[in-house]
């Protein structure tokens, strides 16, 4: 008597070569694990929204820089919404790292002369994407006053002036061009200065 095949062990390794496949494909489509294996997925996809320097967060910036108290580097920060860690270049100098989105570079100087001596004296700002035109920063503030170049080959500069009743501060808004500025010039540099308001005569600072 010839006994039949015995198909029960072909029929055992062939569903786990299956069920095998389907995990590796499950993992495929789930993608990426996290390192040292575990079921985490990894996502990749953009993160909270981020900070874009416009004319319009530009002029809010320099309203608040005249109504604020004087303020260090990390106080400024905050009070800006800025995020980033200070990173020490001089005794008067540091910049933000990573630079936030929409800037290449932001800068914070220490004043060191006058009544807001050791305080924030400036923001400078060099803008990445979107670019913001000289015909912008006009309709935000207002008529820009080109001033005197020292030297052929420095930037020229737009000042704007912007005061709040009654703050201690009013703010100088600089804006740089690599040429003389029109309407749909790029500005390359935009510094946000704090200047001490003088009280009026007779009145206590």
């Amino acid at each position: 008597m010839i006994e039949p095949p015995r198909r029960w062990p072909v029929l055992v390794v062939a569903a786990a070569l299956a069920a095998g496949c389907q995990r590796d494909g499950d993992a495929l489509a789930r993608g990426p694990t996290t390192p040292g294996g575990g079921a985490q997925q990894l996502h990749s996809g953009p993160g909270p929204a981020a900070m874009t320097i416009t004319p319009d967060l530009l002029r809010t910036w320099s309203e608040q820089l005249c109504t604020l108290p004087p303020l260090d580097f990390a106080g400024a920060l905050q009070a800006l919404g800025i995020a980033g860690s200070l990173v020490t270049k001089t005794r008067d100098f540091s910049i933000v790292e990573p630079p936030p989105a929409g800037t290449s570079r932001l800068g914070l100087t220490r004043e060191n002369l006058g009544n807001n001596k050791g305080n924030l004296g400036e923001v400078a700002i060099t803008p990445a994407a979107p670019a913001i035109t000289r015909a912008e920063l006009d309709r935000r503030f207002g008529d820009g006053k080109l001033g005197a170049r020292v030297d052929f080959d420095r930037p020229f500069v737009l000042t704007y002036r912007v005061e709040v009743a009654g703050a201690p501060f009013r703010c100088r808004v600089l804006a740089s061009f690599a040429d003389e500025p029109g309407a749909a010039s790029v500005a390359t540099q935009i510094s946000l200065l704090r200047d001490v308001v003088k009280p009026p005569p007779g009145q206590a600072p």
